[in-house]
């Protein structure tokens, strides 16, 4: 199946930058950058259960208070505040509806349709169908109708999954997360009208909803999307539980939202707002003293023949392109909405928000999570997102990638023996700062941006292997133990050391293997590899000076040698 585009107005606006500004870091300190803030209703995770009609005010109300810079913007009782960004949001949904494709109509009637909780299904991918047969999946809606359904139709009502399958605990776990998720509190607090009644001529109802949503009661309202809540907070669990399909789910959490605009039916506010809110009850239940056992049920599931061994596995993926979901996710994350407000803020890290990383970086710390979140998140002053304790501006989908700054020496251990993740995993974020990298443990880490950070990079043990030509950084690199690869040519900034208990494992192709500016300290084993077509006087590494040689060369062939010159190591025929 192939990959779904998406973002229909991505091209026309500006994204967001690849990766999160770290200025931000250099200026703060790495104990600041993961501090929690409290809000006035204290910490999301210790009071998302007080998300209840009854509580009225910021300080009583954990999503009134998560969700009041929207406050800044519109106010139930003034109105429009910042009308300029409000008729942006709509320009934004009018280009949106009026640019759909008839297969963006069909997939925006269906999630609006559709239980909440099915939507989410998609983002498996692969293992979509062997979640359906095993959690007993069920929806009744499968395609656009022949005409606009009429006025009184209802959402659908079929009970979407079994409890009590094979996947039960995921099911369960996914319930709990919608018992404080609801948003229909904080949207009669906030009083928005929807997008297609504040702007009728040009925010387009999708066709087949059109007499549905035309017939909605006057106070059937916008702010936040309810529809994106549940999308994130339905789409994180599956994460947790099946972190394999971690970005891909939450870039389904993140089509949930932009199929509401499709359809006519939130504003970006709206959904940005659904994003944050959703994300925080995600992290409340998963730190939810009585959900523990759940969850590492739900993650044993997950991992059994019932999904990710399943037979029922296939090929069909609408999310396999890594670069499309980057994209559309990052998009999704502020609808090209200006950068108005404070930019200066420094990273922040909700209490408890590092449980959502808790299996998809597995090997780390719960303080290296933070940090995780921390390097990668949006900068601040974007509309909404500016929240006190920071949900607003975590990028979970960057976070998944690893750091994005090193504000400090790192140490990254990895348990092969642990399996999954454990065992071996990709950072793919160009990684900045003034800390080390160091790698430890028998799992394997590759890195795969154009990384920026000065501190230098260290092999302990296991394997790293750079998969671009300024992977190691800009700092010395130093393999102390373990097996250091690299399949493309490499540039190394500020000197190379290897020890005996080291192997270095190149690629050898036209170009220069590794070059090193400084000195080159070599010991250890060299390991070779596409050989063929070799050439005599190949050259491997260069180096401004070097000291010692490798103690043994493997996969040179029978009647080859390596020279050593002042600023070269090459490959000669006997």
């Amino acid at each position: 199946m192939k990959q779904r585009l998406g973002v229909t107005l991505a091209t026309a606006l500006v994204l967001l930058p690849l990766m999160t500004p770290v200025a931000q870091a250099k200026t703060t300190s790495a104990a600041a950058m993961i501090k929690p803030h409290e809000a006035s209703y204290g910490y999301y995770v210790d009071t998302y259960q007080n998300n209840v009609k009854g509580n009225t005010t910021v300080t009583t109300n954990p999503s009134f208070g998560l969700l009041y810079t929207f406050n800044k913007i519109w106010s139930p009782t003034e109105g429009q505040k910042d009308p300029g960004l409000i008729r942006q949001s709509l320009d934004i949904a009018a280009k949106i509806t009026q640019t759909r494709s008839q297969a963006e109509v069909k997939r925006s009637f269906l999630t609006d349709r559709r239980r909440l909780e099915y939507n989410n299904i998609s983002g498996l991918g692969p293992y979509a169908a062997a979640f359906i047969k095993n959690a007993d999946a069920k929806t009744d809606y499968y395609d656009v109708p022949a005409a606009p359904q009429p006025a009184n139709t209802p959402y659908s009502n079929v009970t979407w999954a079994n409890p009590d399958s094979k996947l039960g605990a995921m099911v369960q776990l996914i319930a709990a997360t919608r018992v404080f998720g609801g948003t229909g509190v904080p949207k009669h607090f906030f009083k928005f009208i929807r997008p297609y009644r504040q702007d009728p001529q040009h925010v387009l109802p999708n066709p087949y909803l059109v007499n549905v949503m035309h017939a909605a009661k006057a106070d059937d309202y916008d702010f936040p999307s309810g529809h994106t809540s549940a999308g994130f907070e339905i789409g994180e669990v599956m994460a947790y539980a099946f972190p394999e399909r971690f970005q891909e789910s939450v870039t389904r959490s993140s089509e949930i939202g932009y199929d509401r605009v499709l359809a006519g039916r939130h504003s970006p506010l709206a959904v940005m707002g659904g994003r944050m809110f959703g994300t925080a009850v995600a992290a409340a239940t998963l730190n939810d003293p009585q959900y523990q056992g759940l969850m590492k049920r739900a993650y044993q599931e997950a991992h059994s023949d019932a999904l990710l061994h399943s037979p029922l596995v296939t090929k069909n993926d609408d999310f396999g392109d890594y670069r499309t979901n980057q994209k559309n996710y990052r998009f999704r994350m502020t609808y090209g909405l200006p950068q108005n407000g404070d930019r200066t803020i420094a990273p922040r890290v909700p209490k408890g928000a590092e449980v959502l990383l808790a299996t998809r970086l597995p090997y780390l710390s719960k303080t290296q999570r933070r940090m995780a979140l921390a390097t990668t998140e949006l900068p601040s002053g974007y509309p909404v997102l500016d929240d006190t304790e920071g949900w607003g501006r975590l990028d979970l989908f960057s976070a998944a990638n690893g750091y994005g700054a090193l504000p400090t020496t790192t140490k990254v251990k990895m348990d092969a023996a642990k399996g999954g993740f454990n065992a071996h995993d990709t950072w793919r974020n160009d990684i900045t700062g003034n800390g080390k990298l160091i790698k430890q443990g028998t799992g394997a880490l590759t890195l795969k941006g154009h990384n920026q950070f000065k501190g230098g990079l260290q092999v302990d043990g296991g394997d790293l292997n750079l998969a671009t030509a300024t992977a190691a950084g800009n700092g010395q690199l130093t393999l102390n133990q373990g097996t250091l690869t690299a399949n493309t040519a490499i540039k190394l900034q500020r000197g190379y050391q290897q020890t005996k208990r080291g192997t270095l494992a190149l690629t050898v192709t036209k170009a220069t293997a590794m070059k090193i500016r400084g000195k080159a300290k070599l010991a250890g084993t060299l390991r070779l590899t596409n050989l063929k077509g070799l050439k005599s006087h190949q050259t491997v590494i260069t180096f401004d000076q070097h000291q010692g040689k490798f103690s043994r060369i493997v996969g040179l062939p029978k009647g080859w040698h390596a020279v050593y010159t002042a600023h070269k190591l090459a490959l000669v025929r006997n």
